[in-house]
């Protein structure tokens, strides 16, 4: 009795010698090379257009036989479907935000389920791109990526899956170009009623009459201000998203220094932290409009339409299949505010799935491969 109690605490002890030199080493290398722990956009790529900061992926198919997705071991289906998949990011998450890590990557995923996949990566903006808006992204840069991919693909029809703002991109796109070979349109936590929006959407609703009136007795628009007094950089963003959910980001260290030990949890730590912690600016000119246009004015629940320069992108005129995903604990962008979608486009194939996650988990949280990416994976199957 005695000899099995000393040998199982000798094996403790022995385990946990080991644990602790792995912990030391992973430490470590940390400080010394973080960046060997990053392994944020991994997937294999080529790029076929570039424009100034804008460039457009296209994924490399997978070799593997089967891939390991989450906590499950996914098969790769060689044969692809007919209409080619386009990410479309939301322009505070850089374009890796669909290629976390590998074991986390939407890229991979749809990869495996038979899809050919595109990118659209808005690039890194900085102050000097402060006078980038909606014109430039919707007007130019998004029909510019459709051409390139159609060239690359050879196919007029695309399914396209918009993550946050990069929902609204595809909606704002498909309207004002009345492109109806845009297939499918998959939108996951895009805000279309802006006054519900939480606390944020309250005081907007509130804010809404009396920024009007006053813009009227002053003459003064604020998107009348310079591009670059409305910048915002996007390290206020990262402060944003962590002074949300406080307790997740103390959380989220406490379980790296238990599991300090372990390098897959760590690596994964890492590329998570490298997006949230590595947030991308925003142009002054498209803040501006988000705020008066989208945020003040809430257009698209209450018209159903926006003003892109010279044109009007209006969202009934959008008839394409559209899937509509809500993330059920989203505290910015929460179901009624993304469901309102439902209400002002013209499609008679729509749907609108609530699955759990916050903001950021729906998409790249631990449940998400077996939630929003499987859905929304089996919902595309069946059009494409």
């Amino acid at each position: 009795m005695f000899s099995g109690i000393t040998k199982s605490l000798g094996s403790r002890i022995k385990e946990t010698s080991i644990k602790s030199i792995l912990a030391m080493v992973n430490a470590t290398e940390r400080v010394v090379n973080k960046d060997a722990l990053n392994l944020t956009g991994m997937t294999g790529h080529s790029v076929i257009y570039r424009d100034d900061i804008l460039s457009v992926l296209h994924y490399d198919p997978l070799d593997e036989e089967e891939i390991t997705i989450g906590n499950r071991t996914i098969p790769v289906q060689k044969s692809t479907h007919k209409t080619p998949l386009v990410y479309i990011p939301p322009l505070l998450a850089p374009g890796f935000a669909f290629d976390i890590f590998p074991e986390r990557s939407l890229a991979r995923y749809f990869l495996a389920r038979g899809f050919d996949v595109f990118l659209v990566d808005f690039g890194s903006p900085d102050k000097s791109h402060s006078h980038l808006s909606f014109e430039d992204y919707i007007l130019n840069w998004m029909p510019a990526s459709m051409a390139a991919i159609r060239k690359e693909c050879e196919s007029e029809e695309l399914s396209l899956y918009g993550y946050c703002m990069g929902g609204l991109f595809c909606l704002l796109y498909t309207a004002v170009a009345n492109d109806i070979a845009i297939k499918n349109i998959v939108t996951v936590a895009s805000p279309i009623d802006t006054h519900q929006m939480g606390v944020a959407g309250k005081a907007l609703s509130i804010l809404a009459l009396p920024a009007h009136r006053l813009a009227r007795i002053l003459h003064f628009n604020l998107m009348d201000l310079k591009p670059e007094f409305l910048h915002i950089p996007g390290f206020l963003g990262t402060i944003g998203f962590h002074m949300i959910n406080p307790f997740g980001v103390v959380k989220s260290y406490w379980d790296l220094m238990l599991n300090l030990w372990d390098r897959d949890f760590v690596t994964a730590h890492e590329s998570l932290g490298y997006w949230i912690n590595n947030l991308l600016d925003y142009p002054g000119a498209t803040v501006g409009e988000l705020i008066v246009k989208i945020g003040l004015s809430n257009t698209l629940a209450r018209k159903g339409e926006m003003e892109i320069g010279k044109k009007t992108a209006k969202l009934k005129k959008i008839n394409a299949s559209l899937l509509a995903v809500a993330g059920k604990t989203d505290q910015i962008v929460p179901e009624r505010s993304a469901k309102k979608i439902m209400d002002v486009v013209s499609s008679t194939d729509k749907t609108f799935e609530v699955v759990p996650g916050g903001h950021v988990g729906l998409i790249i949280g631990s449940h998400a491969p077996e939630n929003l990416w499987e859905i929304s994976a089996d919902w595309l199957a069946k059009r494409s």
